[in-house]
């Protein structure tokens, strides 16, 4: 997957200025996306130049001027392609598992401080996860559409791989403090 086809997926809901894609994905896939203001808006004008979208520029009284931008004919043909193309597994590249099969060359009680760090990161993730689940139940009540049920799934998808996550730091924890594996 590449930052045109996140950003193909954003704009098939509609049209959006750079500064709306670009909150969206703060809001939304920053979770599986990273992504600076400066790269949305260069893989836009990327995207322009190839047809995949349009733009349209809107006078603002008072405020600089605003681009609009809307996916087009090909662009959505385009998306179309690549939702259908098979998709790759999960890469497992994760620098922590190589740094735990190198830690014996180190002092255990300094890479615990490392993988205490990890853990509050993944217990900040989680929880910021839990509090968007908690406004997500809320907002249901007014009724959600296929894309509101949508994120849901993907927000879902980071609640539980972020919990493992915290499971698997708890064990690799417990295995550095006893030398003792889990069951």
């Amino acid at each position: 997957m590449a930052l045109r086809e996140v950003i193909l997926t954003v704009l098939s809901r509609g049209e959006m200025t750079g500064y709306e894609i670009t909150k969206d994905f703060e809001a939304v896939y920053v979770h599986f996306w990273r992504a600076s203001h400066q790269q949305v808006y260069r893989e836009l004008a990327r995207l322009h130049k190839d047809g995949r979208v349009t733009s349209k520029v809107i006078t603002q009284d008072g405020r600089p001027d605003k681009k609009v931008y809307a996916i087009t004919k090909r662009g959505l043909e385009e998306l179309r392609r690549w939702i259908l193309a098979p998709t790759e597994a999960p890469r497992p590249q994760y620098d922590l598992l190589v740094k735990l099969l190198g830690s014996p060359v180190v002092d255990r009680r300094a890479f615990q401080q490392e993988l205490e760090r990890v853990r509050a990161q993944a217990r900040e993730w989680v929880n910021g996860l839990r509090v968007t689940r908690r406004e997500c139940i809320r907002s249901r009540s007014k009724g959600w559409s296929e894309h509101d049920q949508i994120l849901y799934l993907t927000l879902r998808r980071g609640l539980l791989l972020g919990q493992a996550q915290l499971r698997w730091l708890e064990e690799v924890g417990a295995f550095l403090e006893s030398g003792q594996l889990p069951e």
